[in-house]
């Protein structure tokens, strides 16, 4: 977000006004993204009516506004995903045709390297699109190598000059990343380094994140904190936790950023929605993947995101005895492309039914989302001091606040038993 700072001090130097307007560049990254997603979707196979709902479902996740209004990377990677996802169907196209188009191979890999170095987390996506193309090309192409790579080069020299301008930018990629991901690879054997890798301890005491793994993992290691080795426990803590830290809630700072349970209904109903399609996917996952290769595209990638992200937070786990990497947030770049494999998932379970019954069924899971998801969960759970200062904008809130009262299910407002503490 440094660069359009740039431009945005350009014109005003009042801070206020930078932060509003960087703010308002997020919440359009955000926006572009569901654009884009609502395309992947309706690619993979949904419904108009299917590709709504799961838009309409993720913008009722109370984490989602919470996100889209903070100036932060996520916003920008989750446009990249869906463009990456995009690219990767149009060369899903021309593998099933037994052709390459390098121009469409060198976009996809431009956006990816680009979403690379925007956020680490998107590598394993990288991999994911990376395996499934080379299994598929191995498939589609086996025994037609040589006549493929000459249609592909005949292909790239009838086209036009832009091809050229697609080389330079890719290169350019290519240096971006191989000086930072690649450089971090061979001079510190990681793509994340930790901080005192680079810097001195005390430099690095500055930071209070770094302070606090580095004095928890020192418990560890001193015998002084207690750490379950158990994948299994784990396990039931990761999955747990992710699905509560889309929910929750956090107030402002006269309540020291107390932290809410979620509303009820809210996060009941994606529960049930999360179970009901995990359920349809084990009954009929052939089905479902069966002659789509989009689809199975979305489920490696899926697949592939979510086991590195738990298998990094087991260890940090069992480095600092302290369960990170459970931030809902952390799930938004596969939220939809999982929601196109339960939605598939859904509709075959459910093909036997009448069209009453199943549109029954989303309306009822809809209006528990809409009672109190999305900004609805922050304003039941907040008070002035997380607003902005300003009397105008305090009042609305005030008001917003009094009319979702009595019409919202609120739910227990402070944890009822430890389990519901997360720090």
């Amino acid at each position: 977000m440094s660069f359009p700072l740039r431009i945005i001090q350009l014109f005003t130097h009042d801070q206020t006004i930078q932060i509003i307007l960087l703010r308002l560049i997020n919440v359009a990254l955000f926006a572009a993204g569901l654009v884009l997603f609502r395309r992947v979707l309706l690619r993979a196979g949904l419904s108009g009516f299917a590709a709504n709902a799961g838009i309409f479902v993720t913008s009722l996740i109370p984490v989602a506004p919470q996100l889209a209004g903070q100036i932060n990377y996520d916003n920008l990677l989750i446009p990249l995903t869906a463009w990456a996802c995009l690219l990767t169907f149009g060369v899903i196209d021309q593998l099933q045709k037994r052709h390459v188009a390098l121009q469409q191979l060198l976009g996809l890999l431009t956006v990816c390297l680009v979403a690379s170095m925007v956020k680490y987390e998107f590598l394993p996506i990288f991999l994911g699109i990376v395996i499934f193309l080379a299994v598929f090309a191995w498939k589609r192409l086996r025994g037609r190598w040589q006549r493929t790579l000459k249609s592909s080069a005949a292909d790239w020299q009838k086209a036009k000059a832009v091809k050229w301008l697609l080389v330079v930018v890719f290169l350019g990629t290519v240096c971006l990343f191989a000086q930072r991901d690649l450089g971090n690879i061979v001079r510190y054997h990681t793509v994340v380094p930790d901080c005192s890798q680079v810097l001195e301890i005390q430099q690095c005491s500055a930071y209070n994140v770094w302070v606090h793994d580095y004095q928890s993992h020192k418990a560890v290691v001193d015998h002084d904190a207690h750490v379950n080795p158990s994948p299994v426990n784990y396990t039931g803590e990761w999955v747990y936790w992710l699905w509560y830290r889309l929910f929750f809630a956090i107030n402002g700072p006269d309540s020291g950023f107390r932290n809410y349970p979620p509303l009820p209904l809210p996060v009941a109903a994606f529960a049930v929605l999360v179970v009901a399609s995990a359920i349809a996917l084990t009954l009929r996952w052939r089905q479902v993947f069966a002659g789509r290769p989009y689809l199975r595209l979305l489920g490696v990638v899926v697949a592939v995101y979510l086991l590195t992200l738990f298998g990094a937070g087991y260890i940090k786990y069992l480095e600092t005895g302290v369960l990170e990497l459970m931030n809902g947030r952390y799930l938004f770049p596969i939220l939809l492309p999982g929601a196109a494999i339960g939605a598939t998932a859904l509709a075959e379970f459910t093909r036997g039914w009448q069209a009453d019954v199943r549109y029954a069924c989303a309306l009822v899971l809809m209006l528990c989302l809409l009672e109190g998801g999305g900004v609805f969960t922050f304003i039941s759970r907040s008070d002035t001091s997380w607003y902005w200062p300003n009397p105008t904008v305090q009042r609305i809130n005030a008001d917003a606040h009094s009319m979702l009262e009595p019409i919202t299910l609120d739910g227990p407002r402070y944890y009822s038993s430890g389990k519901w503490f997360f720090n």
